[in-house]
């Protein structure tokens, strides 16, 4: 009958709606997951299968460094940035291709999410639509039972 039990013991379950929580939670996911995407693309660069990669000067421009921020925020020496590279997928020196990537990544991840949520929408209204007329039979019912008697 309790639908979560012992959460009710937690002091700070008031505060925040379980909905809330896990929405948010489920939207801050989506940055690490930009990042492996972006990251991923970095390696297939790294390999060859966007175009030459290796020597620099021989690589195509979606190969080449847009700009160039190593300097300040070095994904290779200062701790916060090789946080955020193993997090987010940062880069201080991005490709076309990557930053390509990583738009692309939030453009499917935006309409997919818009999809579904559309999707859920309508699933819920046929659901209840379906429950209001189960109500109302049962309704009817109950009142031809009290006029047959």
């Amino acid at each position: 009958l309790v639908p979560h039990r012992g959460l009710h013991l937690l002091p700070g379950h008031q505060k925040m709606r379980e909905e809330h929580f896990m929405r948010f939670c489920s939207a801050l996911l989506l940055f690490p997951a930009a990042g492996f995407f972006t990251s991923s693309m970095h390696r297939w660069q790294e390999l060859d299968l966007v175009g030459t990669w290796s020597p620099a000067r021989e690589r195509p421009w979606l190969n080449q460094k847009v700009f160039d921020a190593s300097d300040c925020c070095s994904d290779k020496t200062n701790r916060f940035f090789v946080l955020m590279r193993a997090l987010l997928g940062y880069q201080d020196q991005p490709t076309p291709f990557e930053l390509f990537a990583y738009l692309f990544y939030w453009i499917v991840a935006v309409a997919a999410g818009f999809v579904m949520v559309r999707r859920a929408k309508r699933a819920i209204a046929v659901r209840l639509e379906f429950l209001r007329k189960a109500a109302a039979e049962t309704t009817a019912d109950e009142e031809d039972t009290k006029n047959q008697a």
